[in-house]
């Protein structure tokens, strides 16, 4: 099967389910697509969740020994194909906010305070049904012409219906969390931190009893935090023209449980479900670093030294200590996006997965395991560069171009440390330091949520082993579903199993290697340091290289490597990638309006 016979089996403009409408581009000038591409179900089929993805296989992949067709006439092949089971009512693109009412109906419950209403704590179960639900029926729905989208529209369904598991079973934000606040306090007759009669001044601000004695500018705070009288710590003093003389503000951080107005909630609860590891949190993940030292000592929390953490995560108290830090490094990594998109171009099996296409040059003349090497290295690359990119686009957005003038505390520098450990962890723990440690820890607060509660309720011991085996299982069991979801929501056919195995060996690993190390304990101390970090990296990454393939090839076989990570491409402009690709990599962005049977299905397709 050549590529043109197949493009002909697939969908034509004249009926695939999208149309250019440029009256669109008036009414909805935010929307950036070209071109513009509009959805229209109302006239077809009467959508029915399905029971499975309708994963496709549109070429031979698998048997022919020919060269394989160029990665953009497939690209081109799965994206008439995904219009035309959109136009069957058999998928639906990813559409906004009708795949986020799950998140949406998590945040509603959350911003009503069922504190003090039993009835209304116990409803948490229905809600978590009905999120179940919609996040099912969304996993099983849901993708996208965009190859990462569609691989992002599984893992975040999956996602969802874990972090409703987090907020509404395994903790109580209404009772427990906090964030940090900020607020001002006016602090009457006083002058230079000295109360001009000698006595003690007290202030009523929001509710908390503030008291300053003479000669000393710390305010001790007075909360009831579980019942108990809890100091929050001193207070920058700060002035500004409005302070008359007998009065000084103080800007004092404090922690904000959780709030009586709504408007207050509404931000709070927000804050509290994007937040992925926690960041100006009570429940921040252990490995980021503490905040400013002057906000750390009004919190009554472990004052730093310095603005790394014991993993090695890095934190920038200023803007132009973050652009130093992080703008460099998105520069260089579009670079390397660059680079690598061309790299995989050369080789089949970054379009299809396993394949028998004949790969190009110099894939071809590499052994079976060279080239299963070369290829598994690549992939990790790719990730963790893909992944570098992603992050950094929340510092970019929320504190460099929207700053605290925007979005307040949230806007600040030191809310954004970075995503990587030290490769140290690696060489001094192994396998353990590389996923515990080095990895991005993102959903760490969510895999350790189940063992954190049962611990908490007295159900297993802190220190037992049987804990340990326990909060293995969690963390890579949670990841393997998050990632199997992601599988399941590709268009290519896929093998959304092998996700939950790559992980589950990966805690297999984990544990065979400290078994190892505590049998062998006085033998390997008495080893010099080098080569006990050496016999570390080399078990690292010969366990990946074992297994990884498990993940990495259902990667490559779900299509993900077809997306196009960046805009402008200066090695397609030099004619590196052939004639069939220009400097323009987003010809066809998928962003438009997808109209629904009924208004509340009805947003925008991405």
């Amino acid at each position: 099967m050549n590529t043109t016979s197949q493009t002909q089996d697939c969908a034509t403009p004249d009926n695939i389910p999208w149309n250019t409408n440029p009256s669109i581009l008036t009414t909805h000038p935010l929307l950036y697509q070209w071109p513009l591409l509009l959805f229209d179900n109302r006239n077809s089929p009467t959508f029915i969740p399905i029971t499975r993805m309708p994963h496709e296989t549109l070429f031979p992949h698998l048997t022919a020994t020919s060269p394989s067709p160029h990665f953009h006439s497939v690209f081109l092949t799965y994206q008439q194909k995904f219009d035309e089971l959109v136009a069957k009512g058999e998928l639906r693109p990813l559409v906004l906010p009708y795949h986020i009412y799950g998140y949406l109906g998590l945040m509603v419950y959350l911003c009503i305070d069922h504190r003090q209403r039993p009835w209304l704590y116990k409803a948490r179960w229905g809600v978590l049904g009905l999120i179940s639900w919609w996040q099912w029926k969304t996993l099983w729905e849901a993708s996208s012409a965009s190859m990462a989208t569609s691989f992002a529209a599984g893992l975040i369904a999956s996602y969802v219906w874990v972090w409703a598991w987090v907020w509404l079973v395994f903790y109580k934000p209404q009772w427990d969390a906090r964030r940090v606040g900020r607020r001002v306090i006016k602090k009457s007759r006083v002058e230079n931190g000295q109360a001009s009669n000698g006595e003690a001044i007290q202030a009523r601000v929001n509710d908390i009893a503030v008291e300053s004695r003479s000669g000393n500018t710390d305010l001790r705070q007075r909360s009831q935090a579980n019942g108990h009288a809890k100091d929050v710590g001193q207070v920058d003093k700060h002035t500004n023209g409005s302070t008359s003389r007998d009065e000084v503000e103080l800007i004092e951080h404090y922690w904000q449980a959780y709030p009586s107005t709504i408007w207050e909630r509404i931000s709070w609860v927000t804050d509290l479900i994007v937040n992925f590891r926690g960041p100006g949190w009570n429940w921040a993940i252990p490995p980021l670093p503490s905040p400013p030292p002057a906000i750390s000592r009004d919190l009554k929390i472990h004052v730093s030294k310095n603005n790394k953490s014991y993993i090695g995560l890095k934190s920038y108290n200023t803007r132009w200590e973050l652009i130093r830090g992080r703008v460099p490094t998105f520069i260089a990594g579009y670079f390397a996006l660059d680079i690598l998109k061309i790299i995989m171009m050369l080789d089949p099996y970054f379009i299809f997965g396993p394949t028998t296409y004949t790969p190009l040059p110099p894939f071809n003349n590499l052994s079976h395991l060279q080239i299963r090497f070369v290829r598994q290295v690549i992939s990790s690359f790719a990730i963790v560069i893909s992944l570098e990119m992603v992050f950094i686009l929340a510092p970019i957005l929320l504190s460099l171009i929207l700053g605290p003038a925007v979005i307040g505390m949230r806007g600040e520098s030191w809310y954004y440390p970075t995503t990587w450990g030290s490769i140290s962890n690696i060489l001094d723990k192994g396998l353990n330091g590389l996923w515990g440690s080095w990895w991005h820890q993102t959903f760490r607060f969510a895999f350790s949520a189940p063992t954190n509660f049962l611990i908490r309720e007295g159900y297993i011991h802190a220190k037992s082993m049987t804990t340990k085996l326990a909060a293995l299982i969690f963390a890579f069991g949670i990841s393997g579903i998050l990632h199997s979801g992601g599988s399941i929501s590709q268009l290519p056919r896929s093998y959304p199993w092998h996700a939950p195995i790559f992980f589950m060996l990966q805690a297999l690993g984990i544990f065979i290697q400290s078994t190892i190390c505590s049998l062998l304990h006085p033998q390997i101390k008495a080893i010099p340091r080098s080569i006990r970090r050496t016999g570390n990296l080399v078990y690292t990454v010969g366990w990946l290289f074992a297994t990884g393939w498990w993940l990495t090839d259902d990667f490559a076989r779900g299509g993900i490597w077809l997306w196009e990570p960046i805009p402008i491409s200066l090695l397609r402009g030099l004619g590196f990638a052939g004639n069939e690709v220009s400097w323009w990599c987003w010809e066809r962005l998928e962003v438009g309006i997808y109209r629904g049977k009924h208004w509340w299905e009805t947003g925008i397709a991405i």
